[in-house]
């Protein structure tokens, strides 16, 4: 996972680690990171399925940084959202690690507002990620997984969990209070499996969303209308509108 800020690349690790690279390539890995408050109860994910234990290692998932750069947050699974305001010299957690995060997401306009998928819900922040609320009314269940702002809406994936057959993709306006709705358009009720971290995505008024089968599917009016694919992508883990 890697995010700029300026003309410095912050990156996140599988291991749990963040390195900054510099304009002449020099890395380090950010000492204040390894340092943050309660950094020793972050554990990797895992569930048991069909007799076997299974998930991911403990490390960054996704990491993001406020439009205006002030703000650098790191998505770690299962350690929460910590945050820093000092191009990551020292992070604060601002999450209780047990909402289980998937994805952190900034505005690309506006620097207050943060939305991130977790296994609680939708999460959003409107002062930077200082502080959360957790929403999930209007959603078939709370296990989300992606997340994603278009021109005025969110966007949302969520599932009973991370080894769901089936999911749903949902969008709420983000300066409207009420129930999150499923897509319509073209969109099916139910896409095969989840569309996990960063498996939306979106640039003007293309959105694009693939599920666990490579299935894709793409609009092109901000989520009104959705085109699917007809072949299947093998093995899709991740998404990017150019």
């Amino acid at each position: 996972m890697l995010v700029p800020i300026g003309n410095v690349v912050f990156a996140g690790t599988s291991d749990a680690h963040i390195r900054r690279v510099d304009p002449d390539g020099t890395q380090q890995r950010l000492s204040g990171f390894d340092a943050i408050e309660g950094r020793d109860t972050w554990y990797a994910g895992a569930a048991v399925v069909e007799g076997r234990l299974m998930g991911p290692p403990l490390g960054i998932r996704s990491i993001a940084a406020t439009c205006d750069g002030a703000v650098l947050l790191a998505n770690v699974h299962v350690g929460g959202i910590p945050r820093s305001t000092d191009a990551g010299r020292t992070w604060q957690p601002t999450i209780d690690i047990e909402k289980d995060i998937h994805q952190v997401c900034a505005h690309p306009t506006r620097p207050d507002i943060v939305i991130a998928a977790a296994a609680a819900g939708l999460c959003i922040s409107r002062d930077a990620a200082a502080t959360w609320t957790i929403e999930e009314q209007g959603l078939h269940a709370h296990y989300c997984s992606a997340v994603a702002f278009g021109r005025n809406d969110i966007f949302v994936a969520a599932s009973t969990d991370h080894f769901a057959t089936q999911g749903a993709v949902y969008r709420r306006p983000l300066d409207r209070n009420g129930p999150l709705l499923p897509l319509g358009g073209g969109m099916p009720k139910w896409i095969d499996g989840i569309a996990d971290t960063n498996c939306i995505a979106t640039r003007g008024l293309t959105v694009a969303v693939i599920d666990q089968s490579g299935r894709l599917y793409v609009s092109h009016d901000d989520g009104a209308s959705w085109s699917p694919s007809v072949d299947r992508l093998s093995v899709p883990s991740g998404l990017h509108v150019c």
